[in-house]
């Protein structure tokens, strides 16, 4: 307080002084103006020197000077540098001099001595002008003289405020830390130490009650030493017995757990040893089965096929039953659609199930986004497993797969995926163990079907990992559900295209055996056409079929397909069109009026179907037909690859420009303003990601697809966030690759369903030995490389061949330039181990010719 207010007294007088400068100065200014006025009007110098005197006999006046009107001197009392700044009534500082300026102004004489008769208004004429300098050194002197004073009672103030707080202070202070020093000796064991002291008031209590405390404790304390040391000395026999047994546990454990790593590693590595030549095992027999073989020769290697793609699954399987072992499986999270995902699967195992006579039945929710985020890999490696359970289970009827979406909120949903099949069943009993690894619900069940028993533990533990749940229900002889409960996050930002988005105003007629698959079917027709008339019997298509369009689904079962496709064979000539929903049929009739679609059928396909047949109602032209003119930039550095791409875009009627670099990419999308982009995702120059990247900045919403050989998701997702719409794995599907080009640039084409599963180069003319030349040319090229030793230019070339293998299906060759591939990123080259590779790349290819 002596210090807030010592400062707020000094500078008040401080300013005091100030203040009393600039009134004094003002004031005097003021008052030689009022008095020159007669001088100035006469011009009496002598009058102004003696109005000047009187002030400059003060100490701090150091100049007085007058000004004429126009601002010249007239008279000066001293002879000092003087910066003068003339303006009416202003006062300034300058260095140590402060500048108190004041005009001199005429007033005028009164003529008249009655009031009545003066004039109102008096003209004020400014003639001339008086500064007064005034020194600051008398302030000066004032200022220090208030800060010494001032000083001095700050000092004695806080001498005297320390004396009372250092007094008052050891009042209080001085029992608090004895208190404390006896406290804390208390709390270190010394607990015979007492407060001798006497205090007066509260701490005197305080004191007491201290003492009783040490006293209550040290008895206390003394009581609890004899009850532990007695409980010790019985703990430390004990705790001995415990040693002894856990070191036998811990070393018991330690060789499990060496064990289980060496079976963990065994397993890695011996099943990726397996694979690789089983992978060439499953092409070589591709391979000979094009070519001139006998009828028991095709046999033997469907079997061969067969058996290795058993193999194959079982190796797979130990493969990721190893990885979720030492949790080396982790989650991505990319865009996805879940419904082409359930297909997807439902096509692959749809040989199998055709096979067995069984039926393969959706029933997806189609007014619901099935756009999802998530791991699209892991998903799809769950549903076949336990789609392909059902289908090898079930010997008659039917499987069929349900989807119901729960929204939890706006931005996550619980997909529940049920697959029930009419199977053979599971007894109760044994259902639980289905979960654990290598165990199925019967020994005869592996001699009887097969499999590693891994399947369903690989699906449920990667099922936890997304934090959904995986549970089973059956009944002997009754069959198998299945229920897969899964959040998943809506992807809310995709450009949802579906090509049942538009009904066709037309009449469909559909029949179907199968009253599940028919309620199905019907759903979707219900939702793309205008008008549905379910036919359910042979006889009624007969009699309505002529000049209608009709969609008849051909059964699974061999036996019924003999007489449906008798009856078809009648009435085909007289409809308007026939669409025909076909298993693994081989003996339909071909004819202009007849679609054939696959079994089981996605629902676009189906649209495209019904949009086809709307048209060709009314015309008669080509198989392909286009609404509008598609422009497509193709980036592919391989010249082999691009022909291909270009000849199957060129079927659809589909205009190409194709570019081998990014660079040319990009510079071909400026020119020719394409309607999209096909990618390929290494290149030289400038790959695939920043082409992509440039361009999607440039022109955002122009659609591209990627085109990779590579299966690793982690490509897959820095595709897509380098801005891809699309990812299409080689070799090309050419029926996916339309119908993406299609959905992506908002379904503007129509095309003929006579399109097969599988790419078949001969039918785009690029001949097998056109290829088996190209490879062989690229062999060649990759062996010089390796005599010069340039590593660059080794892996441009396996690039090459990589590309090639991918995009023409060639899994041996795809083994090699995989392997190679391992082998060239290596910090320093083994050109041993490549040249192995490169050799066995060679010999492959001889085998070829």
């Amino acid at each position: 307080m002596s210090l807030l207010l010592g400062g707020y007294f000094t500078y008040t007088r401080l300013q005091d002084a100030e203040h009393s400068l600039l009134e004094r100065g003002q004031l005097l200014a003021r008052l030689i103006a009022s008095s020159s006025e007669f001088g100035f009007i006469t011009n009496n110098s002598e009058l102004l020197k003696d109005l000047s005197k009187g002030p400059l006999l003060e100490q701090d006046v150091s100049d007085i000077l007058f000004l004429d009107g126009k601002y010249e001197l007239i008279l000066r009392s001293a002879e000092f540098p003087i910066n003068l700044q003339i303006a009416s009534g202003q006062t300034y500082k300058q260095s140590e001099y402060w500048y108190f300026t004041q005009p001199i102004v005429t007033t005028g004489i009164p003529f008249l001595d009655n009031a009545e008769f003066q004039e109102s208004e008096q003209i004020v004429e400014t003639i001339g002008w008086v500064v007064v300098v005034i020194s600051e050194s008398r302030k000066v002197q004032q200022e220090e003289q208030i800060f010494i004073a001032n000083t001095l009672l700050l000092l004695l103030g806080s001498v005297f405020t320390f004396f009372l707080a250092q007094r008052f202070g050891k009042r209080i202070s001085l029992p608090i830390l004895e208190l404390t020093q006896i406290m804390e000796k208390i709390q270190a064991g010394q607990y015979d130490a007492r407060i001798t002291n006497t205090y007066t008031g509260e701490f005197n209590s305080l004191a007491i009650g201290l003492n009783n405390l040490a006293d209550t404790v040290h008895k206390s304390i003394k009581n609890q030493e004899s009850k532990i040391e007695l409980a010790t000395r019985k703990l430390q026999f004990t705790l001995h017995h415990l040693e002894q047994q856990n070191s036998a546990l811990a070393t018991a454990r330690k060789r499990a757990d060496e064990a289980n790593k060496a079976k963990d590693d065994f397993l890695a590595r011996m099943s990726h040893e397996l694979r690789t030549p089983l992978t060439s095992v499953v092409g070589f027999s591709k391979l000979l089965k094009q070519s001139p073989c006998t009828q028991e020769q095709l046999e033997h290697i469907r079997i061969i096929n067969q058996t290795s793609q058993m193999l194959l699954s079982i190796i797979d399987d130990i493969l990721d039953f190893s990885k979720l072992q030492q949790n080396a499986i982790t989650i991505e999270h990319i865009p996805f659609n879940l419904e082409n995902l359930i297909y997807d699967v439902m096509e692959m195992q749809a040989p199998q199930a055709h096979d067995k006579g069984l039926e393969l039945i959706a029933h997806l929710p189609e007014t619901e986004r099935l756009e999802v985020i998530g791991d699209p890999t892991r998903l799809r490696q769950i549903i076949s497993n336990i789609l392909s359970n059902a289908v090898k289970f079930t010997e008659r009827g039917s499987v069929e797969t349900y989807l119901h979406i729960k929204h939890l909120n706006k931005q996550q949903s619980l997909f529940t995926l049920k697959v029930i099949d009419t199977g053979i069943g599971i007894p109760q009993k044994q259902l639980e163990q289905l979960f654990k690894a290598f165990m199925q619900a019967d020994t005869s069940i592996t001699r009887r079907f097969g499999g590693s028993g891994l399947g369903l533990v690989i699906a449920k533990k990667l099922t936890e990992l997304m934090g959904g749940k995986l549970s089973m229900s059956s009944e002997e002889s009754q069959g198998t559900t299945l229920t897969l409960d899964l959040p998943l996050k809506t992807n809310a930002h995709a450009n949802t295209i579906t090509n049942s988005s538009t009904k066709v105003h037309t009449s469909t007629m559909y029949y179907e055996e199968n009253p599940s698959l028919r309620t199905a079917i019907s759903s979707i027709l219900k939702r793309q056409t205008s008008e549905v008339i379910t036919l359910k019997s042979i006889e009624e298509i007969k009699l309505i079929a002529e000049n209608n369009s009709v969609i008849i689904s051909i059964p699974a079962n061999p036996e019924k397909q003999i007489v449906l496709l008798k009856a078809i064979r009648e009435i085909s000539p007289h409809c308007a069109k026939l669409i025909l929903l076909s298993p693994n049929c081989t003996n339909l009739p071909v004819t202009n009026n007849i679609t054939i679609l696959n079994k089981p059928v996605r629902p676009s396909r189906i649209h495209q179907a019904i949009q086809l047949t709307t048209c060709l109602e009314a015309t008669n032209s080509k198989p392909h037909l286009t609404m509008k003119t598609i422009k497509v930039v193709v980036a592919e550095d391989n010249e082999f690859n691009s022909i291909l791409i270009k000849n199957i875009l060129n079927s659809f009627n589909i205009q190409s420009f194709t570019a081998t670099t990014g660079l040319e990419a990009i510079k071909l999308v400026e020119e020719e303003k394409p309607d999209i982009v096909l990618m390929d995702a290494h290149m030289p120059i400038m790959d695939g990601f920043e082409a992509t990247k440039y361009i999607k900045e440039k022109w955002p919403s122009l659609p591209i697809i990627a085109l990779t050989a590579n299966i690793i998701e982690s490509e897959h997702i820095a595709l897509y966030k380098a801005g891809v719409s699309k990812v299409l794995l080689k070799p090309i599907n050419d029926s996916q690759l339309f119908e993406t080009i299609n959905a992506l640039t908002t379904n503007v084409l129509q095309v003929d369903q006579h399109i097969t599963q599988a790419t078949d180069i001969t039918k785009y003319d690029i001949h097998p030995q056109q290829l088996e030349q190209e490879l062989q040319s690229l062999s060649k090229r990759l062996q010089t490389a390796f005599q010069k030793q340039q590593i660059n230019a080794i892996s441009e070339i396996n690039h090459q061949i990589a590309g090639i293998a991918g995009l023409y299906e060639l899994p041996e060759i795809e083994c090699c330039v995989t392997s190679l591939q391992e082998l060239i990123v290596q910090s320093s080259a083994d050109w041993s181990s490549i040249w192995k590779v490169i050799w066995r790349l060679k010999r492959i290819l001889d085998s070829k010719d």
